[in-house]
């Protein structure tokens, strides 16, 4: 039997129809593709959405701290750029430099170019003041690590709410920071974010006496954080049946309380070993 390879090319009139509009279909497209090609600005324009400043103001990249920058737009990896060619003693001599930075793009850079603006300092202090970290001019308003509520933190110095909420918690469980590097020690705070908070905040050394577990009422003791309810009416039956005597000790063992539960109930009460 003999192959007719010609009968594959014969078409009914319908087909012929399908294959002409096909046809002329993939010519506009080529066409139009011609005519009105992606304008690279507007590609740039949509792939720094993420960086879009939140508030416009007049800066300077040589004093500006995480806050501002988060503001600004400036991610966290651009503002650890900053940090670490400042620390090395880099500083920018003019606004064009800002086209310089490492990992900013050309949109961002032009979007913030007119707010920048370099002051004049000196040298050896600005060295000096990048080496020590203080960066940017610090909040005249500041927070006192041991004695602020969560609306205080959350204004002052922006963090959000779940990460304030862990900052009280592990304050309350240790009966309070004993610096301000102790806020290292939060979970969920990263050194980005005690980076951009470190200007907002003081400490100040807690002169409060001990309470005196003799006449601690049922609120006092709830309000150390490591009893529960049932926990404190046991402790205060204990302490009538002992005639006001406890020890630190037994409290510990008789509880099973945690090691820093235990610090919390030694710095904040005079119970004795």
């Amino acid at each position: 039997m003999q192959f007719d390879w010609k009968s594959y090319f014969i078409f009914t009139s319908k087909e012929q129809k399908g294959i002409v509009v096909l046809g002329c279909i993939l010519s506009l497209s080529l066409l139009l593709h011609y005519l009105l090609p992606t304008k690279s600005v507007e590609v740039d324009r949509f792939s720094n959405t993420k960086n879009k400043p939140k508030v416009l103001f007049y800066f300077d990249p040589n004093l500006l701290d995480s806050l501002q920058g988060f503001q600004l737009g400036f991610s966290r990896k651009q503002m650890t750029t900053l940090y670490h060619y400042r620390e090395k003693g880099g500083r920018f001599q003019k606004k064009e430099d800002l086209l310089k930075w490492y990992g900013l793009s050309e949109y961002q850079a032009n979007t913030l170019l007119p707010w920048v603006r370099i002051k004049a300092i000196d040298s050896t202090n600005y060295n000096k003041q990048n080496k020590n970290r203080n960066w940017g001019k610090y909040a005249t308003e500041k927070i006192d690590i041991n004695n602020s509520n969560a609306s205080q933190w959350i204004q002052i110095t922006g963090l959000p709410a779940y990460k304030v909420k862990r900052i009280l918690t592990y304050q309350k469980w240790t009966g309070g920071f004993t610096n301000i590097q102790g806020l290292k020690k939060v979970y969920g705070i990263t050194a980005f974010d005690f980076e951009m908070i470190y200007p907002y905040l003081k400490y100040q050394p807690k002169t409060s006496k001990k309470m005196a577990y003799q006449t601690m009422r049922f609120e006092d003791w709830m309000a150390l954080g490591i009893f529960d309810e049932r926990a404190v009416w046991r402790i205060l039956k204990l302490r009538k049946v002992q005639q006001g005597r406890l020890a630190w000790s037994e409290m510990v063992i008789q509880f099973d309380l945690t090691e820093s539960e235990a610090m919390v109930l030694k710095q904040r009460t005079n119970l004795n070993n």
